[in-house]
């Protein structure tokens, strides 16, 4: 009977033993944490040191150097398209013929009465030499082959407005016109740009007046091609400030390698203005915004691993995902760029930066 009361009370003591064991083992495990907390997963980034000119972004709009919608000047019906859509055309180059043939035939009736009119001076001409005709005769003669001059030089104008060339080198657009179609003086033609280089138009605030000036470089970027910025420098100032929107307009010349943009595209400026900042600068994923300030989370080795505490900062700007700090942390520092929600100061942490912010 003893020996049974014995080998349960022992069987007791080595179950409560067991159990308190575990909750001593799980009691100083979590006192050697901070808080007793398990490590959080964040990702981090090094503040490094740098430099930032002061920028304004704004939108603006780009158009060509040269840049026309060519339209017929005189009537006539369409007898030749010399030119294929969206190719590329040099200066003088035909593009359309309308209908000459009446025209050709008055300059060659036109040119005939200019040889006789120009051999009717000539002989004029030996003949007052000689005494032999008035200068009323000799006025005369020179006035009709002026007169006749004049004619073919109007029949060569029209025949040139019947021949509608290009004005200067470009890219041709999408033909409006075709064979056998009669066209009326503005009837549009085809639409000529030259893209290379362009010319970029913004306006900025007034109060940017005094710090921009001509060869100052500017940075444009299109939605159609996101990662490339194009690069130009300010070329022209408005002469004055708009009074609607008290802003001053500006136009930037822009190379254009590959010929990838076009006039009309739309995009993001960014205008370098003033003196230069220097600061620390980390991703603007690590900056905690808060009524009582921006702040970072740091990161320092404790004494069970790394933990983080928070670090009041100063902002002076931000661009392109990045944050310039004016003061709070040194370069070098690791600051933690994603699960800044899980913090607090003091938390326990691993890095994985393969965390996205």
């Amino acid at each position: 009977m003893h020996k049974a009361w014995l080998a349960t009370g022992i069987a007791l003591v080595v179950v409560f033993g067991a159990i308190f064991g575990t909750r001593l083992y799980a009691d100083r495990r979590a006192a050697a944490q901070p808080h007793g907390q398990p490590p959080v997963a964040v990702a981090t980034a090094v503040a490094s040191a740098a430099t930032w000119a002061p920028q304004s972004h704004v939108v603006g709009s780009l158009e060509a150097v040269q840049g026309t919608e060519i339209t017929a000047q005189i009537a006539g019906n369409v007898t030749e398209v010399a030119f294929r859509s969206g190719a590329k055309v040099q200066r003088g180059q035909l593009l359309v013929r309308l209908d000459d043939s009446s025209q050709l035939a008055q300059l060659h009736a036109d040119e005939a009465k200019l040889q006789l009119a120009q051999a009717t001076l000539a002989r004029t001409q030996q003949l007052y030499a000689a005494k032999a005709s008035s200068l009323s005769d000799l006025q005369t003669a020179q006035a009709n082959a002026g007169v006749a001059h004049a004619a073919v030089e109007s029949d060569r104008a029209t025949l040139a407005k019947l021949h509608i060339s290009a004005p200067f080198a470009g890219t041709v657009g999408i033909r409006e016109v075709s064979l056998g179609q009669y066209v009326s003086p503005g009837t549009p033609v085809v639409d000529l740009q030259s893209w290379n280089p362009l010319l970029l138009d913004f306006s900025v605030p007034q109060a940017q007046l005094p710090q921009l000036k001509p060869g100052s470089k500017v940075s444009f970027t299109a939605d159609a091609f996101p990662d490339t910025p194009f690069t130009g420098k300010i070329t022209a100032v408005g002469a004055r400030v708009d009074p609607a929107t008290r802003n001053v307009a500006l136009q930037a010349t822009l190379e254009n390698p590959g010929e990838r943009l076009r006039p009309g595209l739309y995009g993001h400026v960014q205008l370098a203005l003033g003196a230069a900042q220097h600061g620390i600068v980390v991703p603007h994923t690590a900056i905690t915004y808060s009524t009582f300030g921006d702040s970072v989370y740091v990161v320092h080795d404790g004494a069970h691993g790394k933990v983080v505490h928070p670090q009041v900062v100063q902002v002076s700007e931000e661009r392109d995902g990045k944050a310039l700090l004016a003061s709070g942390i040194q370069p070098g520092i690791t600051v933690v760029i994603a699960g800044q929600n899980k913090l607090r100061d003091g938390v326990p942490v691993t890095i994985d930066n393969a965390i996205q912010p």
